[in-house]
């Protein structure tokens, strides 16, 4: 079991796409971690919903020379350098 983070929300079983979304995510060593209770105002990181946002940003990591981790924090891949 691994602990993906405060902020992370289970997608349904049979999505299979955010399934594929979250392995990548937390695969890459990233977590879902954002807003905290105590009120520190931390923005929350974006992360992937879907297979098909995880592809585009690893192609753009491969492109750009950026690591894994660094392309799934990507909130805009056309901005991404």
């Amino acid at each position: 079991m691994v602990f993906a983070g405060h902020d992370f929300a289970a997608p349904r079983k049979t999505d299979d796409s955010q399934w594929a979304a979250v392995a990548a995510v937390l695969g890459a060593g990233l977590r879902y971690e954002g807003f905290e209770t105590c009120g520190c105002s931390r923005d929350p990181k974006y992360r992937p919903r879907t297979s098909a946002q995880v592809r585009a940003r690893l192609r753009v990591a491969a492109r750009e020379g950026l690591t894994d981790a660094e392309a799934l924090g990507l909130r805009d891949i056309a901005n991404s350098k």
